[in-house]
């Protein structure tokens, strides 16, 4: 008798079948790496870029987006650059201006002057506001135009040499060419006639351009007459 294995028999075992190969899991992209000199070179040009905003936004006379210049510190308005300069007062209008005249300042004229040349003839003042011319002896009279020989002549009183003669012809002297005239080439007294000219430094230190319109032997003549103010020593 056969031996009872105690159950019904089973299906019968074939050959051992593996398990279906499963699918591979995705894998997830990779992000590309910076090569370590890029972060060098952002870690410095980051900083340079501040600093050189940081210079220009604070350098002087810096402006606004307006085109307005920033306030000063001490809250006065600011001026624009744009802004003109005041204009500069004109050039006083004096002969020979700009050729040495310096800072002096016309005083008095051009402007023509009467004087009686009759005998001893007329004093004249030239350091008042507007010349005085006087018949008679005057005190702190700077030159005397007068014909007392004959002929007209200009004299300085106390006869000092602060008459200079000019040549006939040539433009009008400055203030400062006057003054030089006088130190070359000064004199107390000089005959004149229609058209000469002169220079004369008065007794307070004005000095002034004589130009002869007349030059009558009695009677009224007539002299043209600059004064200026000269600048302090």
């Amino acid at each position: 008798m056969s031996a009872y294995n105690g159950g019904p028999a089973g299906p019968p075992q074939g050959p051992h079948q593996p398990y279906p190969p499963q699918p591979p899991h995705p894998q997830p992209p990779q992000t590309p790496q910076q090569p370590r000199w890029a972060w060098w070179v952002v870690g410095i040009v980051i900083p340079v870029v501040g600093i050189l905003i940081t210079v220009l936004v604070s350098r002087p006379g810096s402006s606004d987006d307006d085109g307005k210049a920033a306030p000063t510190s001490d809250g006065r308005p600011p001026v624009s650059a744009s802004s003109s300069a005041p204009a500069q007062p004109p050039a006083s209008a004096t002969p020979g201006a700009g050729s040495g005249a310096g800072t002096a300042q016309v005083r008095y004229g051009p402007a023509d002057l009467a004087a009686d040349v009759t005998d001893s003839g007329s004093y004249i003042e030239l350091d008042t506001s507007r010349p005085v011319v006087s018949g008679s002896s005057l005190k702190g009279g700077d030159v005397i135009f007068g014909a007392s020989l004959g002929d007209p002549t200009l004299f300085v009183p106390d006869s000092a040499s602060r008459l200079a003669p000019l040549p006939a012809s040539g433009p009008a002297p400055s203030a400062g060419e006057c003054a030089d005239s006088v130190d070359r080439n000064g004199t107390y007294t000089a005959d004149v006639k229609r058209g000469d000219r002169f220079c004369l430094l008065t007794d307070q230190g004005h000095v002034a351009y004589l130009r002869v319109v007349t030059a009558p032997s009695r009677g009224q003549g007539t002299l043209n007459v600059t004064v200026w103010d000269m600048p302090a020593a």
